[in-house]
């Protein structure tokens, strides 16, 4: 049934009678009510990615206990450490600091988070229901991470590690599932998402959004090609990197080690082939020049070169150049605001650069002795902005010039992904109103007849009372006595005295 006629009700009787239609009467609920069925969802959001990555994590350290031979009086302590390091919150033992710690288990965390966020956002979200699961995906880590600071806390005067700061511990923590919550809402509600902003978002603004995600992932798949390149270039080193291992165990933790600090080595590559220079302490490694520092020996820095620089190491800045290139043709030939698509490329060009940026700050830190290791952040930003926004207006203008304009791609609807996926039980999540859910029954808008003559449509706003036959009550003065003639019943219904 159409929206012009939803206000005409249907009882369970004839299709041919009506009743008058009385909207229930009361307060609207506060946004503080939540029915049963979505405080369970709700619940399993804040709950379940939490107790699975505790899971996982006391499973973890039990292993690498046992099969080390460390005493389990420690047990507690490593958990919550782990747990923190996870987290990105750095961790001090003895005098020696860890900032610089591996973002496979980060990424994994936030993954998990954003898919439990995004299976659990309402079909039609109102701000405050976004507002309630983001609450929900913040809530449980926060929880956890309280734990762990008062596990250390009573674990500092045992052992030789020192409880983290609060501030630090829970603004990563917040921050990182702040933007799991962001993306698993905008990968199944983006129009509800973008609704909250006060100010309308231009078009070229989501153009250069939707480009600046395709530059960063061909930038960091280039950058992860070099990588993988390097190692195969460099394999003699292979040797000297597990020279200081004394068995099979020793060998199977570096190499486990060197895979989660692998996504944290391919920021440094992109840092590297802008022309950033990536810095171990006293130390520096770049296009343009190595200097000599101390570098701590893990398989996973195989693939850094060593110096002196050779000249067509330059030549690698081709790469970056090429990525923005490659950004401004498809916005040149996808955009049908050409006096917007200049300011798509710049949005494209700032929100690549602003999102390496966030990358090599998660992929940096404090390494003990050796010192800060990470992508010169300044460099990094001063050269991204100028090869992506360059390129872009090179490749914008190549393509406005020399290439048949397309249309614009639609975009990946996450949303059946989401319903195809295996990894949730769908009973978990059940709809509120399983009425929604129910094959809805196809039937022919009716002709309305009013004062004689038939209407097809009327205003929704006008309260309708359809009069049953035979019935003698009068409606009331603002109401307006309709009735319905159905044009096209199916054949059952075809009936004498129907």
């Amino acid at each position: 049934m159409s929206s012009r006629n939803s206000l005409v009700r249907r009882t369970s009787g004839s299709r041919g009678t009506g009743e008058t239609v009385v909207a229930p009467a009361g307060p609207e609920p506060g946004w503080w009510s939540l029915s049963p069925e979505r405080a369970r969802t709700l619940l399993l959001v804040a709950a379940r990615p939490t107790i699975t990555a505790m899971t996982a994590t006391v499973l973890l350290v039990l292993v690498v206990m046992l099969t080390t031979g460390t005493d389990l009086t420690s047990a507690p302590a490593a958990v919550a450490a782990t747990w923190l390091a996870a987290h990105q919150v750095p961790l001090t033992v003895g005098k020696t600091t860890l900032g610089l710690l591996p973002l496979v288990p980060t990424a994994v965390l936030v993954w998990v988070a954003a898919r439990e966020c995004a299976r659990a956002v309402p079909k039609r979200p109102t701000p405050v229901e976004l507002g309630w699961l983001t609450g929900a995906v913040v809530v449980g880590p926060m929880l956890m991470t309280a734990v762990c600071l008062a596990v250390t806390g009573d674990a500092s005067g045992v052992i030789p590690l020192a409880s983290p700061g609060p501030i630090s511990a829970f603004g990563w923590v917040l921050v990182l599932y702040l933007g799991a919550a962001a993306a698993g809402i905008a990968s199944r509600a983006w129009s509800s998402l973008c609704a909250l902003v006060p100010i309308e978002i231009p078009e070229w603004a989501v153009l250069g959004a939707r480009a600046a995600r395709r530059t960063v992932l061909r930038m960091l798949g280039c950058a992860a090609l070099a990588t993988v390149i390097s190692f195969f270039v460099h394999l003699s080193r292979l040797d000297d990197a597990f020279r200081q291992a004394h068995n099979g165990i020793d060998v199977l933790g570096m190499t486990v080690l060197s895979l989660l600090y692998l996504p944290n080595v391919v920021i440094g590559a992109a840092g590297i082939l802008s022309g950033a220079a990536v810095l171990f302490g006293a130390g520096s490694v770049g296009l343009f020049g190595v200097t000599g520092g101390h570098m701590p020996v893990l398989p996973a820095l195989i693939p850094v070169p060593e110096g002196p620089a050779s000249s067509w190491w330059i030549g690698l800045l081709l790469v970056p150049l090429a990525v923005g290139v490659l950004g401004g043709v498809e916005l040149g030939r996808t955009s049908e605001d050409r006096p917007g698509a200049p300011w798509a490329t710049l949005t494209c060009a700032a929100l690549s650069t602003l999102t390496f940026l966030l990358l090599a700050i998660l992929g940096s830190g404090q390494l003990g002795a050796v010192g800060w290791v990470g992508v010169d952040l300044l460099m990094l930003v001063v050269l991204m902005v100028t090869w992506f926004g360059f390129g872009g207006f090179v490749g914008m203008t190549f393509a406005r010039r020399f290439l048949t304009p397309t249309a614009p791609a639609e975009d990946y609807d996450e949303y059946d992904e989401y319903e195809d996926d295996d990894y949730y039980d769908d009973d978990d999540y059940e709809d509120e109103d399983p009425a929604d859910d129910a094959d809805p029954v196809e039937y022919d808008d009716p002709a309305v007849e009013v004062d004689g003559e038939l209407v097809e449509d009327f205003d929704d706003e006008l309260e309708v009372s359809i009069a049953a036959p035979g019935s003698t009550d009068e409606p009331a003065d603002d109401i307006v006595d309709v009735e319905v003639v159905e044009s096209d019943l199916p054949d059952e219904d075809k009936t004498p005295g129907r």
